[in-house]
């Protein structure tokens, strides 16, 4: 949910006193009139506030929690849990670290896991996290039916979105906003390393067991680009 402009006024005041639209246009890349038209129409963007933290070298965690919608969010940072870390690796990086203790490949180097948020990203870290009934209660809280939820889990989540989920499960507030890319791990609490620190400290079963999920995933994902291209092909043979 995108924050009122007049929050956003009085937070620039207070943060960045004397600072114009245009220059913080400047300071961020942000087009000057994007800015101007997200504080025209009264609805500023919580990636706008990211923005102008980064650029005036403000803690965006601080500068969020300095509006009403996420008071709460600096005070609830915890640390990720390790289901959380795992479900951020891609199934690549996953396989390759099956064959790393299959004595198939050589160590890999701390910081070579791929970047994330990755293609599966967000629905890997609901599934990480979900106790049960989250999608039901996201489902409720946005007013849907609980697979149009889980539809949209194919995208990405508003920044409030992401926090109330976390608020939910009782996770750290910021990993949905991490996991969304509004923020970096650094940004959100996430400690150096922690991904390959998780995934180091899986036993061998439990990182087949990973593999072996993270698989069944992408064959299903195939599976539907296979069934999506046969139905286009029946489609146009029955055309002539």
């Amino acid at each position: 949910m995108p924050l009122a402009a007049h929050e956003f006024q009085r937070w620039s005041d207070a943060r960045i006193p004397g600072q114009s639209v245009r220059e913080i246009s400047q300071a961020t890349g942000i087009k000057w009139t994007t800015v101007h038209q997200q504080i025209v129409r009264g609805k500023v963007a919580e990636a706008t506030v990211v923005a102008v933290a980064r650029a005036y070298e403000i803690p965006p965690l601080s500068a969020l929690s300095d509006f009403e919608l996420y008071a709460d969010l600096a005070s609830g940072v915890k640390p990720p849990t390790d289901a959380e870390l795992i479900s951020q690796i891609h199934y690549l990086d996953i396989l390759r670290e099956v064959l790393v203790r299959a004595d198939e490949l050589l160590p890999f180097m701390p910081g070579d896991l791929r970047a994330f948020p990755h293609a599966d990203s967000l629905r890997a870290w609901i599934d990480a996290i979900d106790p049960g009934d989250l999608r039901t209660a996201m489902a409720a809280r946005l007013g849907v039916t609980s697979s149009t939820f889980s539809s949209r889990l194919k995208r990405s989540l508003p920044a409030d979105i992401a926090v109330d989920v976390a608020r939910h499960t009782g996770i750290s507030l910021a990993s949905g906003l991490i996991v969304t890319g509004l923020l970096t791990e650094n940004e959100g609490g996430w400690p150096p390393e922690a991904r390959l620190n998780a995934l180091h400290s899986l036993s061998d079963s439990e990182l087949l067991c990973v593999a072996a999920q993270k698989l069944s995933v992408q064959n299903r994902k195939y599976w539907g680009k296979d069934h999506d291209r046969d139905q286009a092909k029946e489609f146009w043979d029955n055309l002539g």
